[in-house]
């Protein structure tokens, strides 16, 4: 059974060996590299749009997205593992965020932040927590606050797990559109935008194994310039909402 509950998602990402490796294991090929760079422009892109000050970056592992997102005011980190935070301190200049350790379902926050982002969080729990981690970010933000996460592609996914259910012991949420914006509704949040990610994600992997060792400058050609080309559908989406 996969990992899905508060407590099992807290263990499977602690310790120190996760913490360190987290970002060469999981962000150093090319297809994973366009996910974390359109993560970030996504969140970049809102920060300087609205000119947007108090920001809450929660369940930030080890700086994955904190050492390349650049605040214009104030940045809080909340992750609950300490390895995680030890890391994120050592990779991340001192001024770039301010760390807490905390439970992203008992936010230690009163209504205060203009964009909260999160990645790999909501998605692994089940529908009652999921509710209850949207009912903390609705609390925490302002009126019209940003929130934004990822949420995985069914339609896309459910096939490749089907085929290699080994490869995926952390449970995810698989979503239909329709879904996933009503979820977003009954928790309060309007204006929802799903951006696809790793459009290709069948041929982009393929670049990454049969050229990415090769000739790695060819293979982020290819996977970029797929990624460029039109399709409603992705892997994934990075989903942008606001508090109503």
């Amino acid at each position: 059974m996969s990992v899905c509950s508060e407590k099992g998602i807290q263990e499977y990402y602690s310790g120190s060996d996760v913490a360190t490796e987290y970002v060469a294991r999981r962000f150093l090929n090319e297809v994973h590299r366009l996910l974390h760079e359109r993560q970030v422009q996504t969140v970049q892109g809102l920060i300087d749009r609205y000119h947007l000050e108090w920001v809450l970056e929660l369940a930030t592992g080890p700086g994955r997205l904190t050492r390349s997102v650049r605040p214009r005011g104030r940045r809080v980190c909340l992750e609950f593992n300490e390895a995680m935070i030890r890391e994120g301190r050592r990779t991340c200049k001192p001024a770039v965020a301010h760390w807490v350790r905390g439970n992203g379902f008992q936010l230690p926050f009163a209504e205060s932040f203009d964009l909260a982002y999160t990645f790999r969080f909501i998605r692994h729990f089940h529908g009652p927590d999921r509710r209850r981690l949207y009912a903390e970010l609705y609390r925490v933000l302002k009126p019209g606050g940003w929130l934004v996460f990822d949420a995985v592609n069914e339609r896309i996914s459910r096939p490749l797990r089907a085929a290699h259910p080994e490869e995926y012991t952390v449970y995810d949420k698989l979503y239909q559109p329709d879904e996933l914006r009503e979820e977003l509704k009954r928790a309060g949040f309007v204006e929802a935008r799903l951006q696809p990610v790793q459009r290709f994600f069948g041929l982009q992997s393929k670049s990454q194994t049969l050229i990415g060792p090769r000739a790695n400058w060819l293979n982020r050609i290819i996977i970029r310039t797929l990624e460029r080309l039109p399709r409603r559908h992705g892997l994934e989406w990075i989903v942008t909402c606001r508090r109503a």
